[in-house]
């Protein structure tokens, strides 16, 4: 018998997939509590978040298609962020999740907030793990060149020794070209630099070609508050302080922002939600205690 969980009025299945012009993003539903759609894997970001926070939140993880188990080719330059936009609203209505929390992680969390922008009427509140604020662009270098000189001489030197022995990930034939580097780049995702994250990668479906226009096409030149320096739904920010890649000292800038709080957790790197769960769960906890809105 399958069982069933309450999203809503009406029982979803606790797994599940969705098609999406011919594409299959699976679900998976796991926790209790207020609703939180969480973007980018069914199977990576189940592994990231504490059995506590279960208790809280009914979190549904949903693949976007880059990470899709079945994906229906698309023509990169017809694959566009309302392309994207148009999928998780979908997902949102055949869920029948009416105003969930909306939470992604690195640039998930960036198309949360696009999502949320065109559709603040859908969203209760945002969650943003780690998300750049700016992205591919030269202020975006800048602000990583920075803050990779803070960092201590046993870290950059294991990022050069990590580099120098790539081909040694190679001999993983499980492994692809896009995990490989992600796994030498320990020492600027994670706060313990010799972080061995290969287990998070199993059992990944990975679209290399369609992963790779969302940073270096879609996301070229972003800037989050480019436009307008406001939020769609009050936001919660996570940032850690050993997250080089998408580095805490750019949201310096947006404290300011009403309805937006930025957290920094100094124990964690890119994901702090997984570094440093118990700081994460009782800070984005307490943020939801003030009721939502």
């Amino acid at each position: 018998m399958l069982a069933l969980a309450l999203l809503g009025p009406h029982p979803i299945p606790q797994t599940g997939n969705i098609q999406v012009d011919g594409t299959i993003l699976h679900y998976v539903v796991e926790g209790h509590g207020t609703p939180c759609l969480v973007i980018g894997s069914s199977v990576y970001y189940p592994r990231t978040f504490s059995k506590n926070l279960r208790q809280h939140l009914q979190l549904t993880f949903v693949d976007m298609r880059w990470f899709s188990p079945k994906l229906k080719p698309i023509k990169l330059t017809d694959f566009t962020l309302d392309v994207v936009v148009r999928d998780i609203d979908l997902v949102r209505k055949r869920l029948k999740l009416e105003r969930p929390i909306l939470m992604g992680h690195s640039i998930h969390g960036s198309i949360a907030f696009e999502y949320a922008k065109r559709h603040p009427e859908h969203v209760s509140r945002l969650v943003l793990i780690g998300a750049p604020v700016l992205m591919t662009s030269p202020r975006y270098d800048e602000s990583t060149t920075e803050i990779w000189k803070s960092a201590s001489a046993e870290r950059q030197e294991l990022q050069t020794k990590n580099w120098s022995h790539l081909p040694d990930f190679a001999k993983h034939p499980e492994l692809q070209p896009d995990v490989e580097n992600y796994l030498a780049m320990a020492p600027k995702y994670w706060f313990n630099p010799r972080y061995d994250a290969r287990w998070l990668w199993r059992g990944m479906t990975i679209h290399s070609p369609m992963l790779h226009h969302l940073y270096d096409g879609m996301f070229r030149n972003y800037d989050m508050f480019g436009a307008s320096r406001s939020v769609p739904a009050p936001t919660f920010v996570a940032t850690g302080l050993c997250d080089f890649i998408v580095p805490h000292t750019s949201w310096d800038a947006c404290r300011d922002i009403p309805n937006l709080s930025v957290n920094l957790f100094e124990q964690a790197g890119h994901t702090p939600q997984l570094e440093s769960p118990k700081e994460f769960d009782q800070k984005l906890l307490a943020w939801l205690a003030h009721g939502l809105p």
